[in-house]
Formats: structure tokens, C-alpha cells, sequence
């Protein structure tokens, strides 16, 4: 949908939809602008001004949080001293669009204002002045300039807002690796020597299979020859059994002596002792099920399967690794950053995780906490470590997962600050656009700093008050490529 928009974009100057102000080939119109921002209302009247017939002819584009603000009633008039000089009722012709033309009569520089009704309650907003002799209009001092007309906005969800100050905290910056916590993760080894035939292999769950406690994990088939012959222990186990249980019905009728009774039930409990050595889950980290002429291993523990390190009818022994299994919403980070950053930072109270795929997790003080703090110098001698518990609830990392760590401090500071989304990233330089009015944008080359939770500190390039693009700036992007800026490199 975005690429048949910006096809749209791109292909539409004879529309006037897009233009730069700097290419002269297309009819270019002297428009006039009056820009109000309140919240999330915008009024953006667009008009020609006529100063031999003494009018303005133009447009109102009216929207609210970025969508088009349909059959608004009202009048939008010029205004001198309060009075009411000349007034039009409003009338749309397509969604948020109200076509207006205004006579100055014996005004010279009027009021333009917008008298409306939304939502039961009354408004009279004030858009600015409009000069009868001002000529030609005063355009922003910029050449990176472009326009995009606000019904082509709203199409694209293009949104803005004032920047402004906020406070962010302290930030050190490293690099890491997921892995797994030593205490939600599990290895799983064979009780028996044995194999797994096809058929059970083919119902084994694979790699990623996120798995609950009780369910089945694999069927062993034990070996009928080998030093820790299952099939050997159990039918010892059963045959001690059922002497026992005749040794109890015997005694009952002093059918045997006392001693004949003991040494069948020492025998039985050796011989129990031995079975249950197999089917006990707390030396193997699966509960192991008696199914006969086979061994079902189910799970202890919740969670997912890491790896598997079996294949289908090859043979295994007593103790060798089958599964390992972990709690994914519980792992480990350890993290790679700048020594003397970290011996600056004595708390760490939150950390940003960000992976490879643009996706992240911000963490607070209760979802995070510091396992261990190694400051001893890397081998470049600039670096140390640190490992992370975190709390990984929505599963967003996975392990031995790379990523971008920053770890928050508890110092903050008030710095000019505008949302990630509205940085345009070029690696060489990163930009922002500034709306100077309801349908002209600059692209402006800024210097960042600290960056968390979801916002980038401004150190250079843009004042509090002006009003950016905090969503849709790639197509900007796109339609100001040819736009030169200096990034005071020497190529």
C-alpha cells in the first residue's frame, strides 16, 4: 500500500499533490498559509491572495490526530476588532477539504478566523492575519524545502508534533549476547542405554517446540545387552517384587521362617532401590514412565527445547545429553561496554535491548537486575562485562542472540528530546523535517545524543517549540533524495 502511495506521491506534481520549491517545470501557485496547532487539531488554510479584486481564494483542510475532520459546521470569516467583516459558511468538497473565497471590502490586514462547532461545543480559532497588499508570500528561509498536499498526508499517516524537553536518564551503551539462566534451564540425559526406534522418532517435538510439564518428549527403547540393561533391572525389580508379596502371604501363615521373609524383602528393596534409580527424574531432568519394553521421558519443567542430540536408531549410552530444555521468558545478557562508562554508573536501574531485527524491549528496575560485574579490562584494554537477569515476558530475544544493550542510570537530566521515529538515520548524518506549515516540510540535518526509552536527546540543529514529523518520514525521505546536505566530510 505505502509503495502505490509514494508511487502516487512521486508522479503527481501535475496534480500539484508534491512539489519542491526549487523545480521551476511545473505551474507553481503563490499560496498564502495560516497554519493553527492546537493538541491534536490542526487548521491549515491554504489561499491565493488578489489584490486587484480585493479577495482570497483558497482552501481549509481541517483534521484531528491526522484524520480528516468531516462535515464541520461553521463559518470561516475575516475578522477586524472582534467584527465580522466577511464570513462564508463552511462546505466541504472532498473529506477535511472547505473551499472558501473572502473579500476584504475596506480592510487591510483582517483577521482570518474559524468559527466552528465539534462534538457539542463551540470554537472560534484565529488562523492569523492575511495583508491585502503583502504580495508575493513569505516562504520559510530554507532550500530544503518541500510540500505535500494534506489530503496525500493523511493517506500516508503522516503526524506531527512540538518537540520539547524531557528527561532522560544516564546511558551506558555496549553490545551483548543472550543465554540462557542457569537456573530455568535444564539438560535432559538418557537414564538407559538404548535407541530410538522411527516410529517414536518421527512424535519427538523439535527444536523450538515450546513444551509443558507432564508432556511426553521420546519413547526409549532400551539396549537388551549392555552394562546398564534397563530390561535387566526392571525384571529383576518385578521378580523381587512378586517374591516379596508371596514372602508377606507365607509369613501371615508361618508357611516361612522369619529370616527366609528378610532376605526377601532385602532383596526386593535392593532390587526396587535399582529401578526406581531409573525412573527417579531428579538425576535426569525428565520424569522417566515404566511402558514395558520401553522408557517414556516426559518433562519436568515447562518451557522450550533448545537443541536436540539424537537421531532416529542411533544407539546412545546411560548419561549421554538428549535435550536441553530452557524457560525462555527468563535468560541471561551479558554485556560488552566501555569500563570507565560502567565505573561511572554504580546502579544500573533499567536497560533497552534492542536486536538486529529493529525490535526491542525496555526493562525497569524490576525486570532487570545485575548477576555479576567483571571491570577488569578486555584484551583492547577499554572494555568490561557485565551479565544481566532479565525478565524476557513478550520472548522478543532468543538465544545467542547478538544485541544492542543500554543500561540506564539514576540520574536524569532535561534535555531536548524528540521520539526515534522521527530521525531519519543515513549512518553519514541523521535528519529530522520540520513542518512549517500544514503542507511544507524541511529536511534538517541534527546531531543526537543520549537515547532510551523510545527517545533521542537533540544536541544540534533544532529548537523547543518547532513542530517535526513524528511518523511517516521515510516517504519524506524519499521524495527530498535529491536534497544535498553537507556533512562537512571531504570526499
Amino acid at each position: 500500500m505505502l509503495a502505490v502511495l509514494l508511487m502516487g506521491v512521486l508522479t503527481a506534481c501535475g496534480h500539484n499533490d508534491y512539489q519542491h520549491t526549487d523545480d521551476h517545470s511545473h505551474t507553481h501557485h503563490e499560496y498564502h498559509r495560516l497554519t493553527h496547532w492546537e493538541g491534536n487539531l490542526e487548521l491549515f488554510a491554504r489561499f491565493e491572495l488578489h489584490e486587484n479584486s480585493g479577495r482570497i481564494e483558497g482552501e481549509l483542510f481541517a483534521s484531528m490526530e491526522n484524520n480528516p475532520l468531516k462535515e464541520l459546521t461553521g463559518q470561516i470569516r475575516f475578522l477586524e476588532n472582534g467584527n465580522e467583516a466577511s464570513a462564508q459558511e463552511l462546505e466541504q468538497t472532498r473529506d477535511g477539504v472547505y473551499p472558501f473565497e473572502l473579500f476584504f471590502q475596506d480592510l487591510d490586514e483582517p483577521i482570518l478566523n474559524l468559527f466552528f462547532r465539534l462534538d457539542g461545543d463551540e470554537y472560534s480559532i484565529n488562523l492569523g492575519s492575511a495583508d491585502r497588499y503583502a504580495g508575493h508570500p513569505e516562504e520559510p528561509g530554507t532550500e530544503d524545502l518541500v510540500e505535500l498536499d494534506k489530503p496525500m498526508q493523511w493517506r500516508m499517516s503522516i503526524e506531527s508534533a512540538f518537540a520539547d524537553y524531557s528527561y532522560l536518564p544516564e546511558v551506558v551503551s555496549g553490545f551483548g549476547t543472550v543465554l540462557y539462566h542457569p537456573q530455568y534451564y535444564q539438560e535432559v540425559t538418557s537414564p538407559v542405554d538404548g535407541h530410538i526406534d522411527s516410529e517414536d522418532f518421527s512424535m519427538m517435538p523439535a527444536s523450538g517446540t515450546r513444551v509443558q510439564h507432564g508432556d511426553m518428549l521420546v519413547s526409549i527403547s532400551p539396549s537388551l545387552t549392555s552394562e546398564h540393561s534397563w530390561l535387566d533391572t526392571r525384571l529383576a525389580y518385578r521378580q523381587a517384587e512378586e517374591a516379596y508379596e508371596r514372602a508377606q502371604r507365607l509369613i501371615e501363615n508361618d508357611a516361612i521362617s522369619l529370616r527366609e521373609f528378610q532376605d526377601r524383602e532385602r532383596e526386593y528393596n535392593v532390587r526396587r532401590a535399582g529401578y526406581e534409580h531409573y525412573t527417579s527424574g531428579s538425576t535426569h531432568g525428565v520424569q522417566v514412565h515404566d511402558g514395558g519394553d520401553k522408557l517414556n521421558l516426559s518433562a519436568i519443567h515447562s518451557g522450550v527445547l533448545a537443541e536436540t542430540f539424537i537421531a532416529a536408531g542411533r544407539p546412545f549410552h546411560q548419561g549421554d545429553l538428549l535435550f536441553t530444555l530452557f524457560d525462555p521468558a527468563r535468560l541471561w545478557v551479558e554485556v560488552m561496554a566501555y569500563r570507565d562508562e560502567l565505573m561511572g554508573m554504580p546502579e544500573i536501574t533499567g536497560a533497552e535491548i534492542r536486536t538486529g531485527r529493529n525490535e526491542s524491549i525496555t526493562l525497569n528496575s524490576s525486570e532487570v537486575q545485575l548477576v555479576s560485574r567483571d571491570l577488569r579490562s578486555d584484551a583492547s584494554g577499554a572494555r568490561a562485562k557485565i551479565i544481566l537477569d532479565i525478565h524476557n515476558t513478550d520472548e522478543t530475544l532468543f538465544l545467542n542472540q547478538p544485541v544492542q544493550v543500554r543500561l540506564k542510570g539514576d540520574e536524569r537530566r532535561s534535555v531536548l528530546a524528540v521520539p526515534n521515529q522521527a530521525i531519519f538515520d543515513n549512518e553519514a548524518y541523521k535528519v529530522v523535517f520540520v513542518k512549517h506549515s500544514g503542507d511544507q516540510f524541511e529536511r534538517r540535518m541534527v546531531q543526537t545524543g543520549t537515547s532510551y526509552g523510545g527517545y533521542t536527546e537533540i544536541t544540534e540543529g533544532l529548537e523547543a517549540g518547532e513542530r517535526i514529523v513524528t511518523n511517516g518520514i521515510y516517504p519524506l525521505h524519499l521524495m527530498t533524495g535529491n536534497v544535498q546536505i553537507d556533512d562537512d566530510h571531504d570526499h
